[in-house]
């Protein structure tokens, strides 16, 4: 059946409608269809078989939680007392108080500045 320079769809789609052909007048085909396109390339077609009513089962109906403001679950208190990268301390901060991290960093000329003592402790 494979006739060169024939686009793929095509070969598949003419496939496809003989086989239904076959199926339709009663053959014994199985449900399954099985396409060999090239060398290269299968095409295999499973249909979705229904499922038996008699097995199913209902979905387990999930317990409303409670709305209330002290409810707090385990992975936000692991969240919270995580120790944390120190890099990353200023991004958060900045996301708190919604500001621009570079706020957070210290800043360079307080280090540099001069520790004196006063000559005068009353001062």
């Amino acid at each position: 059946m494979f006739v060169p320079g024939m686009n793929l769809n095509v070969r598949l789609f003419r496939s496809l409608y003989q086989h239904s052909l076959t199926r339709a007048y009663g053959t014994k085909l199985p449900s399954e269809l099985v396409v060999f396109m090239d060398d290269i390339m299968v095409v295999c077609w499973h249909p979705e078989q229904p499922f038996p009513y008699k097995y199913s089962k209902p979905l387990p109906e999930k317990q409303p939680e409670p709305e209330s403001v002290l409810k707090v679950g385990d992975t936000e208190v692991r969240k919270m007392f995580r120790p944390r990268r120190d890099d990353l301390i200023p991004e958060e901060l900045a996301k708190i108080t919604y500001t621009c991290k570079h706020q957070w960093y210290p800043r360079a000329r307080d280090k540099k500045a001069k520790k004196t003592v006063p000559d005068r402790p009353y001062l």
